[in-house]
């Protein structure tokens, strides 16, 4: 994710934060400083350490997901840090119900697990007393102390639990709901269902907060509402992609660099071009990387125009056949944070698939219907290149 910075790796995943992660941080400051009583700096410093404690249970929450992710070996790239929590960049999660069931709940019982470990050691930290459960939480958990930032974080990680379950895309607890259903019925209609129930879910919740409950939960059931919209969008996009085969909708006109060119030489070039991510060939024309339009320009600023390609260039970029569908394709671009990617045929590049490519044939099939499917043509063998080498007129 653009505007994020690592701060450590775990079990092969890039756990980054975001720069406007810094708000949250300068909120809790400003509230534990200044809104709850005349804190001070060391108030302020109270609300910092709360902030790292939430985002460390939030962490947790995501490297669950994504460790069980990794057990039915879909790929995890990061874990990010916003203001609104984490976002796991992960391959698209497997459609089978029972192991969408077991990535999706992973995250909120990691937190019940806390959570029980918490309450059950609260009273080595909490002076109980004769106080009630609930009346201790009412009155200590906004006090900046031990017991009151334990108290505080044993709330908040329930609170992440309980709100995670609701069945609700695009919370886990509606993945957990839809493959429950999906486990009964197709994937389609249980999605539909899904999708409806959050619906429904999140127009409760915007007239109750409109009526009392508070313009933070109206803004949360906004986006639950467009949440559940999305997935279900997406479901249908899903559906579409995947009777599309890649060679269907490769694109085999594209411009090539060279791994002996400079980031100046391909820069100067770029002005006749829409084309924004290149394949890098060898001197044989051999596929060696990928160099992005992005990485370009991050690397001409840093290093100049005389730097070389082949530095700058990709390689950890996914392997796409003719044969592969598109969604399958479409998932791991995601996940690797690429706009495309180039295609081969028996290790010969044979052409690029982008986004956009694949949202321009979607659009026409979602208009045009299966009928337009079926006259979608193929790369035919005519198209592609007979050697590595590409032809003059391909080659910036």
């Amino acid at each position: 994710m653009r505007l994020s910075f690592k701060i450590f790796r775990a079990f092969g995943i890039d756990v980054r934060v975001h720069v406007t992660f810094a708000f949250i941080v300068a909120y809790f400051a400003y509230i534990w400083g200044v809104v709850q009583g005349p804190g001070g700096v060391r108030g302020a410093l109270y609300g910092v350490l709360l902030v790292i404690l939430l985002f460390a249970l939030v962490v947790i929450h995501e490297l669950t997901h994504s460790r069980v992710a990794q057990h039915y070996g879909v790929a995890v790239r990061s874990i990010t840090l916003l203001p609104i929590g984490g976002v796991a960049a992960m391959e698209e999660i497997p459609e089978e119900p029972r192991k969408e069931l077991a990535i999706s709940a992973a995250g909120p019982l990691s937190n019940v697990v806390i959570g029980a470990i918490m309450l059950a050691l609260s009273p080595l930290v909490i002076d109980w007393g004769t106080q009630s459960f609930t009346g201790f939480f009412s009155e200590q958990v906004l006090e900046r102390s031990p017991a009151g930032a334990y108290a505080y974080i044993l709330v908040v990680n329930w609170f992440l639990a309980l709100f995670n379950l609701l069945p609700a895309f695009p919370l886990d607890g509606g993945r957990v709901f839809r493959a429950l259903l999906a486990l009964r019925m197709d994937r389609a209609r249980a999605t539909r269902i899904a999708v409806a129930v959050g619906q429904v879910l999140a127009v409760a919740m915007a007239v109750y907060g409109f009526f009392g409950g508070g313009l933070i939960l109206v803004l949360v059931a906004i986006f639950i509402f467009f949440g559940a919209q999305g997935e279900g969008m997406h479901g249908e996009v899903q559906r579409v992609l995947r009777e599309l085969k890649v060679k269907q909708v490769v694109n085999p006109n594209v411009h090539v660099a060279r791994r002996g060119q400079t980031l100046g030489e391909l820069a100067a070039r770029l002005f006749h071009t829409y084309q924004e991510d290149f394949p890098v060939l060898s001197g044989r024309g051999d596929l060696e990387g990928i160099l992005t339009r992005d990485r370009l320009i991050a690397e001409l600023g840093r290093h100049g125009p005389d730097y070389p390609v082949a530095e700058a260039m990709r390689t950890d970029f996914p392997l796409v056949g003719l044969e592969d569908e598109v969604s399958e394709v479409l998932a791991k671009m995601r996940a690797g944070n690429f706009k495309a990617v180039p295609v081969v045929d028996h290790g010969v590049l044979v052409g690029m698939l982008s986004v956009d490519d694949i949202s321009e044939v979607y659009s026409l099939l979602s208009a045009g219907g299966r009928e337009l499917l079926r006259r979608v043509p193929a790369v035919e063998p005519s198209l592609r290149k007979h050697s590595g080498r590409a032809g003059e007129n391909e080659e910036l």
